[in-house]
């Protein structure tokens, strides 16, 4: 034993102590660098709570600019503002990516109209009842028929224009919808597809996508049966009388029939009126939209250029398309601000980034996904090496954390203390989002990241003439841009 101690001491004792002192090193090293991280993301938080600036430059987009549907000249005078506004900040590049996008218009007003025999049975349910919808009293003191002869439908993002009359179907899911199509009953009607969100779905993203295709494809699964135009129950849990818009698509083969939104509110209506089955009400349809040719748009995009590894991009951005109806605050005005923040918040702190940190504000999300085709593409044929994409696309609420892919998660958890401290710590599996999703569909090894607020409230706004800016809270808006900031020095700070 005392041979085998000896020898022991000689050949091993400098190189256990050599261990045991870089150990010691390696251990405060990572101790001082997480106090650092610690006080870093604290300034992140306080300079963005203090001297903010998403408040004010998303006010400045929805009421100087407005929404910003692609191809319009609204959406091409916002390309404009966020040039100047992003240039003003002095940020190491700042420019544009030409883009060409899809042009549909609203034209003349949307009109949806309502005959029925049967108005003094109408009135006397709205003035017992007040069709169940929580808001009605305060936005239409009874007693007040909707303007029943003219509903407020908007016409679906994508609709034909068109004239249509027919009596009104109601159906509450794509079997009902199949079932009575099977029978004939659906020859020469109006459709009000009126299926509803799920109120248990916890997730509202989850209720959201549970109905969502009665919107995307309910003018072919209608017009195969022969009807001539179709209704859609807006996406939303809120009982109100704020039609909300959104996307639609046709399927070839099949004609193409008007397709319109209707407020929840008046969906239930309809759906009273038509289960009453007395002489089936008439709805008339007269949309005004229009498809014109494509137009040239652009991405807006501003970056930071890495000290370190400058030919490697973290790239973080939202969508700067709105629909026309209000001022897309929410969606996704609010993205774009909590984006164009955390840039300017790193930079104010004096951050030098060991990757180019790019903020880009992708043009025709909505209704065609453009931009983000064409950003991936001219990123592939330019050779740039993406290593991680962020995504905010959830609407300016508290924050509450986010969805990472399998490759980024494991990275951040450590840090999941510090940013739990501030309220948005809740880290899951899956990440991304419609725009990043090019990127990585190019480049399985680029790590995607969505940020997560509060969804409770999200959906009584989307794609409604509510998203306004008015609708949006101050703090809860710093709060996301301080949440977005934080995440991207943790990825700077800790990818290679």
């Amino acid at each position: 034993m005392e041979w085998g101690f000896t020898r022991f001491s000689k050949k091993h004792f400098l190189h256990l102590s050599l261990g045991l002192l870089v150990g010691c090193w390696n251990i405060q090293s990572v101790v001082a660098q997480s106090a650092k991280d610690s006080i870093f993301m604290a300034q992140i938080v306080a300079e963005a709570l203090n001297n903010g600036h998403s408040y004010k430059q998303l006010g400045a987009l929805c009421k100087e600019v407005g929404p910003r549907l692609s191809g319009s000249d609204n959406a091409e005078k916002g390309v404009q503002w966020a040039q100047q506004m992003l240039s003003s900040y002095g940020f190491d590049s700042v420019y544009t990516q030409p883009v060409m996008v899809p042009r549909w218009e609203r034209g003349t007003e949307d009109r949806v109209t309502l005959l029925s025999q049967n108005l003094s049975e109408l009135y006397k349910y709205l003035s017992e009842n007040d069709y169940n919808c929580e808001t009605y009293n305060e936005a239409h003191p009874k007693p007040n028929p909707l303007g029943i002869y003219g509903l407020e439908c908007p016409a679906l993002g994508g609709s034909v224009g068109g004239s249509v009359l027919g009596p009104l179907v109601v159906v509450n899911s794509e079997r009902e919808l199949d079932s009575l199509g099977g029978l004939g009953q659906l020859l020469g009607r109006v459709v009000l597809l009126n299926r509803p969100f799920e109120k248990d779905f916890i997730n509202t993203f989850a209720a959201y996508s549970s109905c969502v295709t009665q919107r995307v494809n309910g003018a072919p699964l209608c017009a195969k049966y022969g009807a001539t135009g179709v209704l859609v129950r807006s996406m939303s849990h809120r009982c109100d009388l704020h039609a909300h818009t959104g996307v639609t698509h046709y399927q070839a083969g099949i004609d193409s029939i008007p397709i319109a939104a209707v407020a929840t509110g008046v969906a239930d209506l309809l759906d009273w009126l038509y289960r009453q089955q007395w002489e089936p009400a008439q709805i008339e349809m007269q949309l005004g939209c229009q498809t014109l040719p494509d137009r040239m748009s652009a991405n807006s995009i501003a970056e930071t250029r890495g000290r370190e590894f400058p030919n490697k991009i973290i790239a973080f951005g939202g969508h700067f398309d709105s629909w026309d109806e209000g001022e897309g605050a929410h969606d996704d005005g609010a993205g774009c601000m909590h984006t164009f923040e955390a840039l300017r918040l790193l930079k104010t702190l004096g951050y030098q980034p060991r990757h180019t940190l790019r903020c880009v504000w992708w043009i025709n999300e909505e209704n065609g996904l453009k931009g983000a085709l064409k950003y991936a593409e001219l990123c592939a044929n330019e050779g740039q090496q993406h290593i991680a994409a962020l995504e905010s696309d959830r609407g300016g609420f508290v924050p509450r954390g986010f969805g990472l892919d399998s490759s980024l998660l494991a990275l951040i958890k450590p840090y999941q203390p510090w940013l739990a401290a501030y309220g948005f710590g809740e880290l899951t599996l899956g990440g991304g989002g419609a725009d990043v999703g090019p990127l990585k569909r190019q480049d399985p090894s680029v790590g995607l990241v969505g940020f997560i607020p509060d969804s409770q409230r999200y959906f009584d706004v989307h794609h409604a003439e509510t998203d306004v800016f008015e609708n949006v809270n101050r703090r809860e808006l710093e709060l996301g841009a301080a949440a977005v900031a934080c995440m991207i020095y943790l990825l700077d700070q800790t990818l290679d």
